[in-house]
């Protein structure tokens, strides 16, 4: 019995759209994280430049203005607005880049998703059973195992990042200023970004792991397969409704194209056969409606009622009904004796005479 019950399926799609609409997907924080921190680190190396000739100009328009006039609140006011001004236009490009790369990197893991009920709040994560049971889990036990690996990481490449450049670093008191900062940038802007590769490598491996855990977590017992189909499972009864709609609609349809026909060819009773003949258009007579008794004795009223001509002709009638589906192009085989079924209308309507039955 606890075999029957193991869950060894795969989720279907509709317990994974499900789990869609609820905000649950398989997806890693970290990884768009790393790659939105790589970006901004990027941006802020190819961007200093530029970020420090806007600084060097304010303070140069700000120390002016200072010296010039008088330190009242109207200046002051003046100051703040333009240091706002230049930090916004300093920063709007590093935090524009990193919160772009960091959608993109959660719609690539995702999907493009919008999902209200993730919005709500869940009171159970407030319970302190609850993230004890969190923490001594075996998924709790991986992020420790993640955290301290990424603590091992971080300080490896910083210890390895700085003993190479000591020496320079130790020589940074006999440099200017701006020689000094540059150095310490540098270094900075290497530590950072090799750091931050290495974390984006390990957000990688733990995109694939979230995804395996995500597949894992959400299997079904078998049991719950074979319900979810049976729920979704059309009852033969409404199979059977649906496919009786169906053939009422095409029969109206067939209905409203016998007024259409040029003749009908009868059994006399057991078939009727409506076909439909333009020589300026068609290659062949098509069949726009057929039936077998109640069906064949509607097509013959319909027929009467529009004064179209009603051919008896058993052999033709059952070949028809038997071998053309409605809205096709009668065989060759046919064409001999639809012919002569159409010379005998033609005749008779340049005579005037009526319906043959």
């Amino acid at each position: 019995m606890a075999a029957a019950e193991e869950k060894t399926e795969a989720a279907t799609p509709k317990k994974r759209a499900d789990l869609r609409r609820r905000g649950q997907v398989a997806k890693s924080h970290d990884l768009a994280a790393m790659a939105a921190f790589i970006a901004a680190i990027v941006a802020l190396h190819s961007l200093v430049g530029v970020a420090g000739g806007r600084i060097g100009a304010f303070l140069k328009v700000s120390m002016e203005a200072a010296a010039r006039d008088p330190l009242e609140t109207d200046t002051l006011v003046r100051t703040a607005t333009a240091a706002v001004y230049t930090l916004a236009h300093i920063l709007g490009p590093f935090f524009l880049t990193a919160m772009l790369v960091g959608v993109i990197a959660n719609v690539a893991q995702t999907g493009p998703m919008f999902s209200p009920q993730a919005l709500k709040p869940d009171f159970t994560r407030l319970n302190p059973l609850a993230g004890i049971a969190r923490l001594v889990s075996s998924r709790g036990a991986v992020e420790t195992a993640k955290a301290m690996l990424k603590l091992l990481i971080v300080g490896g490449i910083a210890y390895r990042t700085v003993s190479a450049v000591y020496p320079d670093l130790v020589g940074l008191s006999e440099l200017d200023i701006g020689s000094a900062l540059a150095l310490v940038g540098d270094v900075i802007y290497r530590l950072a970004l090799r750091i931050a590769l290495l974390l984006l490598v390990l957000s990688a491996i733990d995109y694939a792991y979230q995804r395996y855990a995500f597949e894992k977590a959400n299997r079904m017992a078998k049991h719950e397969v074979r319900r979810e189909m049976k729920e979704n499972e059309v009852s033969p009864q409404l199979r059977s409704r649906i496919r009786q709609k169906a053939r009422e609609l095409a029969r109206r349809r067939m209905m409203q194209d016998v007024p259409e026909a040029t003749v009908v060819v009868t059994n006399p009773t057991h078939y009727a056969i409506a076909l439909k003949y333009e020589s300026s258009s068609m290659q062949a007579p098509i069949v726009v409606a057929k039936g077998a008794d109640l069906v064949a004795a509607r097509i013959r009223d319909i027929a009467g009622e529009h004064r179209i001509p009603i051919v008896e002709n058993p052999p033709l009638a059952r070949g028809l009904y038997r071998r053309v589906d409605i809205g096709k192009e009668i065989p060759a085989e046919f064409y001999t004796a639809v012919a002569e079924v159409l010379g005998y209308v033609y005749s008779i309507n340049r005579g005037h005479a009526p319906s043959a039955r």
